[in-house]
């Protein structure tokens, strides 16, 4: 159980309530406004949206789709170094792997992999290198 509860606001968009719950291994998000809660999402209530939107789903972006992805996104970033890093993906999960400069860069990668379309998860496995790696 956690602590800290993980809220949403009412104008939250769905997608963005069910990474919480992934993100977090959760059931439900309270909707919270003005410090009030006005109302809860289930995962139920992440189906039925599913589900109404019926012929309208689009068609997933495949592991290697998404990777191709991820990595042009990072290449086009000023700040990346992906000299050491490695991106691999399976079942929409990026796994990011290897060593990057700064505490900094390694969060802006994770955040830029999380906005790719089809990603359900980060798992970063990166580390940030100490001088001592320089020469």
């Amino acid at each position: 159980m956690r602590r800290e509860v993980v809220t949403a606001r009412p104008d939250t968009p769905v997608d963005e309530i069910a990474t919480l719950m992934e993100r977090y291994a959760i059931k439900r998000v309270p909707i919270v406004e003005d410090g009030r809660v006005v109302g809860i999402i289930s995962r139920a209530n992440l189906i039925q949206a599913v589900a109404s939107r019926g012929a309208q789903m689009q068609v997933p972006a495949s592991d290697g789709e998404i990777r191709d992805q991820v990595l042009a996104r990072l290449r086009a970033q000023p700040w990346a170094h992906l000299a050491m890093v490695n991106v691999t993906v399976s079942g929409g999960t990026v796994n990011m792997w290897g060593m990057v400069p700064s505490e900094a860069e390694r969060e802006a990668m994770r955040v830029v992999a999380e906005e790719v379309a089809g990603v359900g998860a980060v798992r970063d496995n990166l580390t940030v290198w100490s001088p001592a790696y320089v020469t």
